[in-house]
């Protein structure tokens, strides 16, 4: 007896991917097409969202060019993002990185602007498609980020966005638990994206010599780490493998989460990749109530 082929891991899902015309939102985007999702796109911009979708395997394919903190927008692309009441998965690829330097020396105006998109962009995401999502039983994969879990100076915007992501998807993985929802949040490590340009543009006394050289470095030697590792990690997160695991924050590189053993741990262990303050004295585990 010939033995049924074995479908990839998202065959027949629908998944929704902002920031996806550049960075690891692209690369992304080209992972979970290769493992079968159908995939709605969403970036500002239009060009590149039609470069990106040109070269993906499988469909059909959608692409929405609008700004992530727009609702309306949202609201009005909701039925196209999900045009059978079902999205199986959501992945918050688009961030922004500035501004850069010192105290004093950028806008609050930036600073709010940042933390708009990083952080009300994810959640618009999410809020504007609950339905389909709950429908679905879906999962929601962030994208943690420099100074989530520890302070990343002069990029202050783009590190207290971070930290509010995590503790966002924490806050989701326990509020939709109950219709079936995960949420977890990859940590992708330092991946050399188009973001990276700007780093290198406010230059060294802005952005700390140390900083700007490791930026430059790996810019022109390819160094970094691959983009590659955070995108089968979000696929992973959005399969039916990690089933159970929810209200996580995965580092792409450094956690053995390919191992069934780790895997185990994430679904039994409450505290284990989480957010938490280290102490010895008023720590206590997160209540399942």
């Amino acid at each position: 007896m010939t033995a049924a082929p074995v479908l990839p891991a998202l065959e027949g899902r629908r998944i929704l991917l902002t920031g996806a015309s550049h960075g690891i939102g692209s690369v992304a985007a080209a992972e979970l097409a290769r493992q079968g999702a159908s995939l709605a796109l969403v970036a500002r911009n239009p060009g590149g969202l039609e470069d990106v979708v040109a070269k993906l395997a499988g469909g059909p394919h959608d692409v929405f060019a609008f700004d992530a903190r727009d609702e309306v927008a949202w609201l009005s692309a909701a039925e196209r993002i999900a045009p059978q009441g079902l999205l199986h998965g959501i992945v918050t690829a688009a961030a922004a990185l500035t501004p850069i330097g010192s105290l004093g020396t950028w806008s609050v105006a930036d600073f709010r602007a940042t933390l708009d998109l990083n952080v009300t962009g994810t959640l618009l995401a999410v809020t504007t498609n609950l339905d389909a999502l709950k429908a679905a039983r879906g999962s929601v994969v962030t994208f943690s980020g420099g100074g989530a879990t520890a302070p990343f100076v002069r990029f202050d915007a783009y590190a207290a966005s971070k930290a509010a992501v995590v503790r966002l998807t924490e806050n989701l993985a326990m509020g939709l638990r109950d219709d079936g929802v995960r949420a977890n949040s990859v940590a992708p490590g330092f991946v050399v994206t188009p973001m990276h340009n700007e780093t290198i543009a406010a230059g060294p006394e802005t952005v700390g010599r140390d900083y700007y050289e490791r930026t430059k470095r790996a810019i022109e030697e390819g160094g970094g780490d691959p983009p590659e590792l955070a995108a089968e990690l979000a696929a992973f997160l959005l399969s039916d493998a990690s089933s159970g695991i929810t209200g996580k924050l995965l580092s792409a590189r450094w956690d053995p989460w390919r191992d069934g053993a780790f895997q185990e741990r994430l679904r039994t262990e409450v505290d284990l990749a989480t957010l938490r303050r280290i102490d010895d004295q008023f720590f206590t585990t997160t209540s399942r109530v």
